[in-house]
């Protein structure tokens, strides 16, 4: 277990390393702030294995003694709470959402507040590879090592806020597109 573990926090320190490098080619503010998110998800998903590195030293050093039973029992909470904290539910690495769909709720971030799901609100819309300037691939390796999934998404709160977001992104203008001419008037 141990050699594995230490050989993915070689890896995923590589990986962040690889991630703060890809920054400094970023030319927009969302790119930049997706690399930072990763980077530092990176530094805990790094600091929680180096956790269960040591309580596995430390398991191995209590062999055979009264606090061997405690070794093992700080071990197993190491792992589990890796393993709930990263490879259940993807990693939200722009905006994050949570849906209850037995109780069809739904929490908002911006305003930490539950809020009755009466229609598909929220509306979680992928950001596209070419807008993460190189990150897509970067992320695809780390989820290879790792195990762990990531989202990118901008989610939206309400139907008129996606629509917005739709428009803008389309660089389409609505007043053209829907524009009547003389001759749809007739």
């Amino acid at each position: 277990m141990a050699h594995n573990t230490l050989m993915l926090v070689a890896q995923l320190t590589g990986l962040r390393i690889h991630v703060l490098a890809n920054r400094l080619g970023c030319d927009t503010e969302l790119a930049r702030s997706v690399h930072d998110t990763l980077a530092a998800k990176l530094a805990k998903m790094i600091d929680a294995q180096r956790k269960i590195l040591a309580a596995d030293r430390a398991r191995v050093a209590a062999r055979g003694t009264e606090d061997e039973e405690d070794a093992f029992y700080d071990l197993h909470h190491y792992q589990t709470a890796y393993y709930e904290t990263w490879l259940i539910e993807p990693v939200a690495l722009l905006d994050d959402y949570l849906v209850d769909d037995l109780t069809r709720e739904y929490f908002n971030f911006n305003t930490d507040e539950w809020h009755h799901r009466d229609s598909d609100v929220p509306i979680a819309v992928p950001v596209p590879r070419e807008k993460l300037c190189g990150l897509a691939s970067i992320i695809a390796e780390i989820e290879d090592v790792s195990g762990a999934r990531f989202s990118v998404e901008n989610v939206y709160y309400s139907e008129t806020e996606a629509e917005a977001a739709w428009w803008e992104c389309s660089e389409a203008d609505p007043d053209e597109v829907f524009a009547m001419t003389e001759a749809d008037r007739s």
